[in-house]
C-alpha cells in the first residue's frame, strides 16, 4: 500500500514538475536577413514536437529531432487562402501567396500528454522574400476550426449563413465571448523585433469587413490567456504603452481602391484634440500566411476611455447611435438628453445655456467642425458615438473616416441638418437633431464659424494636410502589389494611385471650398428650417439595369457618376462630359450590377436606386 501510494505521490510530483517545462527557441521571432538554423530544448527527457501551419502542437504533431533549418521546407502547406470566407459574390482567391515561418511547439511525455505551454515563434526572413518594406508585422496562429469550421468558425459565412440574406448574415457576424477563439499573437518592429508575443482572444470587427475576405479583427488581452494587457509602445504615445484591446482594420474597406482616408482623418482629428484612436499600417501574416496590407487601431471603448481619460469604467456610458443604442452603460441619461432637445427652441438664451450644461459645446463643434471638414459621406446617420462619466457632459469621439476626402461637392451641412424621407441615403431624423438645434442659436453659430476658421487656418491647410498623405503614400507604397495580388483590392497599382490623387486633390483645395461652403449655408439658412438637400432626378427605380438620369446642373464640363452598393463601396463609376449635353436632357446607361439597393452621386447630389433582375 506505502509504494502503490509512494507511486502515485512520484506520478503527480513529476506532472507538477513537467507543468513548469517551456520549450526554448534558440532564436526568438522576428525579422532577419538570412536564413539560419532553430534549437529547441526542453528540460528531462520529454519529446518536442512542432507545427508549421498554425495550429497547436499535439501528441500526432512532428517530432523535433535536429535544428531546424529556417526555409522554404517549413512553410506552412495549408493553403488556406483557399477557403471560401466570404458570400459567392465576394469571394477572391489568388493563385498562390507568400508565406513568413511559424514554428509552434510544446513539450510532450512518452505516450502524448501535454506537459508544457504552446510557445510560438514567426521568422520574417528578408533573403526568401518576407519583406514588409519598413511596416511591423502582426502574426496571428489560431488552430484551424476555431477559424474555418462550419459550426465554429469565426472567419467562414457557416451555419449562421442565410443565403436569402447575404450581406448581414454569417459566423462572422456574430458578437460576443461565444464568438472569441484564443489565438496567439506577435508583433514585431521592423528596426529591433521588439514587440509582442502571448496569447489572447480574437474576434472578428466591423460591418462590411466581416463577410470581405480580408477580415476586420480585434483582440483582447486578458488574464485568463496568460497576460492582462498588451504592453508595448505601438504608437509612440509618450505616456501610455499598454493595452487592453486593440483593431486590425483591413486597408481594402476604405470606400475608394486608396484606403488611406481613415488613418488620415484620425491623425489630423488628433491633431486638433478630438478623441480619436492612434493607428498605424502593418503586414499581417495568419498562420504564416499572407494576409495583406491592414491598420493597426486602438479601440474605441471603455477601456480606451480608462486608459486615456481615467474614468470609472463602471460608471460611464457610451452610446454608438442617435437612436440611444448601448456600448456601454445605459442610455438613460442620452435619451432624456435627445428629448429635451427634441422640445426646446435653443434660440432662447436661458435654453442654450442649459444646452452647454448637457453637452461638452466645445468637443461638439470641434467633432462637427471636423466631420463636415473631411466630408464623411457615412455620418451622421452613422459613426457615432458619444461618452459620459457619471452625469457629466456627453463628448463626442471620432472614428471611421473610410467614406472621408472624396466628394468636394457633397453638401456636408445639409447631410448634417436635413432630414428628407424617404429618399436621402441612411437618413434619420435623430442624426440631425442636436446640430440643426444648436445652429438656431446665435452664439453657437458664431463659436462654429470661428472655431472652423480657426482650424483651417492652424491645422487643415495643404501644407500640413499633404505631410500626413505623404506620410501614409509612402509608408504603403511598396506593399500594394503584394496586397492587390492578394485580395484583388485596390485592382492595380494604377487604381490605388488614381483612388490617392482623388484624396490629394480634395486635400488641396478643402480650406477654401470648406469656408465657402460654410459661409454660404450660415448666411443663407432658414434656422426654422435648413433647405433639403437637392436631389437627382433619376429613374426608374426599382429598375431591372438600364437607369436614365437627368442632368440639371452644368457647371461644371466633366461630372463623375458614381454607384455605392449597400457596404458602400464604389460599384460602379463613369465621367460625364456635359458640354455635350442640353440642360435638363437625360444621359441613359446600364451599369451591369446585381440586384441590390444602391446610391447614384453625381456632382454632389444623390439617390437611392433599387435594381431588380
Amino acid at each position: 500500500m506505502k509504494k502503490i501510494c509512494f507511486a502515485v505521490l512520484v506520478l503527480l510530483m513529476s506532472r507538477l514538475c513537467a507543468q513548469g517545462q517551456t520549450v526554448t527557441f534558440s532564436q526568438r521571432g522576428g525579422f532577419y536577413e538570412n536564413s539560419f538554423a532553430i534549437e529547441l530544448s526542453c528540460g528531462g527527457a520529454y519529446q518536442i514536437r512542432y507545427t508549421t501551419n498554425g495550429s497547436t502542437p499535439n501528441a500526432g504533431s512532428t517530432l523535433y529531432e535536429e535544428p531546424l533549418l529556417l526555409g522554404p521546407a517549413l512553410y506552412s502547406t495549408s493553403d488556406i487562402y483557399t477557403i471560401q470566407i466570404s458570400p459567392d459574390n465576394l469571394v477572391y482567391v489568388p493563385d498562390s501567396v507568400s508565406h513568413c515561418i511559424v514554428i509552434r511547439a510544446a513539450a510532450f511525455t512518452p505516450n502524448g500528454s501535454c506537459v508544457s505551454p504552446v510557445v510560438t515563434n514567426t521568422y520574417l526572413i528578408g533573403s526568401l522574400g518576407c519583406d514588409t518594406h519598413g511596416l511591423a508585422v502582426v502574426s496571428i496562429c489560431a488552430d484551424s476550426l476555431d477559424l474555418f469550421d462550419y459550426n465554429t468558425g469565426i472567419f467562414v459565412p457557416g451555419v449562421n449563413y442565410d443565403p436569402s440574406n447575404p450581406d448581414h448574415t454569417g459566423n462572422y457576424y456574430q458578437h460576443g465571448s461565444d464568438w472569441e477563439r484564443p489565438i496567439n499573437v506577435e508583433f514585431y518592429e521592423p528596426d529591433d523585433n521588439s514587440g509582442i508575443n502571448q496569447k489572447c482572444g480574437l474576434r472578428t470587427h466591423g460591418n462590411m469587413s466581416r463577410r470581405w475576405p480580408a477580415k476586420g479583427m480585434k483582440i483582447y488581452a486578458r488574464e485568463q490567456y496568460g497576460k492582462k494587457r498588451f504592453k508595448h509602445n505601438f504608437f509612440n504615445d509618450p505616456i501610455l504603452d499598454s493595452y487592453k484591446h486593440l483593431v486590425i482594420k483591413p486597408l481594402s474597406v476604405g470606400w475608394s481602391d486608396s484606403g488611406i482616408q481613415n488613418f488620415i482623418c484620425h491623425k489630423l482629428s488628433r491633431q486638433i484634440g478630438v478623441t480619436s484612436s492612434d493607428s498605424r499600417p502593418v503586414i499581417v501574416f495568419l498562420n504564416g500566411e499572407y494576409w495583406g496590407v491592414y491598420f493597426l487601431h486602438e479601440k474605441m471603448d471603455e477601456r480606451f476611455l480608462e486608459d486615456h481619460y481615467q474614468i470609472d469604467i463602471n460608471n460611464t456610458n457610451i452610446i454608438e447611435s442617435w437612436h440611444g443604442t448601448v456600448d456601454c452603460g445605459d442610455n438613460f441619461n442620452f435619451l432624456q438628453m435627445m428629448s429635451w432637445f427634441e422640445q426646446k427652441d435653443l434660440s432662447n438664451p436661458d435654453n442654450y445655456i442649459h444646452a452647454c450644461s448637457l453637452i461638452d459645446i466645445d468637443n461638439f463643434i470641434d467633432y462637427y467642425v471636423f466631420e463636415t471638414f473631411i466630408g464623411n459621406y457615412d455620418w451622421p446617420h452613422n459613426n457615432m458615438r458619444c461618452w459620459q462619466e457619471g452625469n457629466d457632459k456627453w463628448r463626442w469621439i471620432f472614428f471611421d473616416g473610410d467614406a472621408c476626402l472624396d466628394a468636394p461637392n457633397f453638401d456636408v451641412f445639409a447631410n448634417a441638418t436635413v432630414y428628407n424621407p424617404p429618399t436621402t441615403w441612411a437618413n434619420y431624423p435623430e442624426a440631425k437633431l442636436l446640430f440643426k438645434k444648436l445652429l438656431k442659436n446665435e452664439e453657437f453659430r458664431a463659436m462654429f464659424r470661428a472655431r472652423a476658421i480657426e482650424m483651417c487656418d492652424n491645422y487643415f491647410g495643404y501644407e500640413n494636410t499633404s505631410s500626413v498623405y505623404n506620410l501614409i503614400v509612402d509608408m504603403l507604397s511598396d506593399n500594394i502589389d503584394g496586397q492587390s495580388h492578394r485580395f484583388g483590392q485596390p485592382s492595380s497599382m494604377d487604381s490605388w494611385e488614381h483612388g490617392n490623387n482623388i484624396i490629394n486633390t480634395f486635400l488641396y483645395h478643402r480650406v477654401d471650398n470648406y469656408l465657402a461652403a460654410l459661409d454660404e449655408f450660415l448666411n443663407n439658412m432658414d434656422i426654422n428650417e435648413v433647405h433639403p438637400w437637392e436631389q437627382l432626378d433619376a429613374f426608374p427605380s426599382p429598375t431591372t439595369g438600364n437607369i436614365n438620369v437627368v442632368i440639371a446642373n452644368k457647371t461644371d464640363s466633366s461630372l463623375e457618376l458614381k454607384m455605392y452598393d449597400i457596404t458602400g463601396r464604389i460599384a460602379y463609376s463613369q465621367w460625364i462630359d456635359t458640354t455635350t449635353i442640353q440642360e435638363n436632357d437625360l444621359i441613359s446607361f446600364d451599369p451591369h450590377l446585381p440586384s441590390g439597393v444602391y446610391v447614384l452621386e453625381m456632382g454632389g447630389l444623390k439617390q437611392k436606386i433599387i435594381i431588380q433582375k
